[in-house]
């Protein structure tokens, strides 16, 4: 088993370099459960090769390998600060939210980005820059919203941040969809990928997102249904109660431009539909491909 799953790995790493990035078409919900799975086993694909670090900017590659902190800034007019941070847990309706904004003139730091910022991952975790700092490096290079960063707590301590709280239609939907990503930190802890650099600077990341903000601080039962539907109600009761009403958005992708807009203070864009993507069959398909190339 281990030398065809080894091989099926140097297939896809000489495959690598033509992956993509965000969703291209922006109504998945429309698409048949196949075809979705179909399109999450390609997007597994992408994850491993954003994984094996081919995301990195030469700039990036250079400050991991050395001692010395390169801020690497945009062009000073791509120069901005922290203007949104989400502040929802996974499997609520983010990447949609993501894409929204980015067709509302954003630059975000999501998924896709957190691979491509190993080295400013990298000095946080020790510690030779604190969040103050992350974020502002994070403007400096060119991002103006955050949904990998900003926790509500630091989002309360500088109120010309606009938050965004993602929600579920109930917190059972939000326990069923995010059951089928949980396996991932566990997947990243089997070969290939514990090897990986990139996984090694981003683990301690992924243990907070995967295990410990989605139960409350008890990792031991992030796969536990009545663990992960307690601290749903919970997290969103916390940062309610932590941000000011008139800093946070709590929003439902399902309610579309209107409610996102008005926040922002943004017109509602012409023709262009609100974005729905990420279905649980095509996360299944993710999951799928990665658990496909482990052993």
């Amino acid at each position: 088993m281990y030398p065809q799953t080894l091989a099926r790995t140097l297939l896809l790493c000489l495959a690598a370099p033509c992956c993509l990035a965000r969703p291209i078409n922006l109504q998945e919900q429309n698409f048949g459960q196949l075809k979705n799975l179909f399109l999450g086993i390609y997007t597994g694909f992408e994850t491993f090769v954003a994984l094996m670090g081919y995301d990195e900017e030469d700039g990036v590659k250079e400050n991991m390998d050395s001692d010395t902190l390169k801020i690497n800034p945009v062009d000073e007019h791509d120069q901005t600060e922290i203007k949104i941070a989400g502040l929802g847990l996974g499997r609520t309706g983010s990447t949609s939210l993501v894409i929204a904004l980015e067709i509302l003139g954003y630059s975000v730091v999501h998924d896709d980005e957190q691979t491509e910022l190993t080295d400013l991952f990298d000095w946080w975790e020790e510690e030779e820059i604190d969040i103050d700092e992350f974020h502002e490096i994070l403007g400096k290079r060119g991002f103006n919203a955050t949904f990998k960063t900003a926790g509500y707590r630091w989002v309360a301590r500088h109120p010309e941040i606009k938050a965004i709280l993602t929600v579920r239609d109930n917190p059972d939907k939000f326990v069923d969809s995010w059951l089928v990503a949980a396996p991932f930190i566990k997947i990243l802890e089997r070969p290939p990928f514990c090897w990986m650099e990139t996984v090694k600077t981003l683990m301690p990341s992924f243990e907070r997102e995967f295990r410990e903000e989605t139960t409350g601080g008890n990792p031991k039962q992030y796969l536990e249904r009545e663990t992960l539907r307690a601290n749903y109600i919970n997290y969103n009761k916390r940062v309610q109660e932590a941000v000011s009403a008139e800093q946070l958005l709590m929003f439902n992708v399902k309610q579309g431009w209107g409610p996102l807009c008005e926040f922002l203070d943004l017109p509602i864009p012409e023709e262009i539909p609100f974005p729905h993507v990420h279905t649980r069959a095509k996360l299944q398909g993710e999951m799928l491909f990665l658990e496909f190339i482990t052993w």
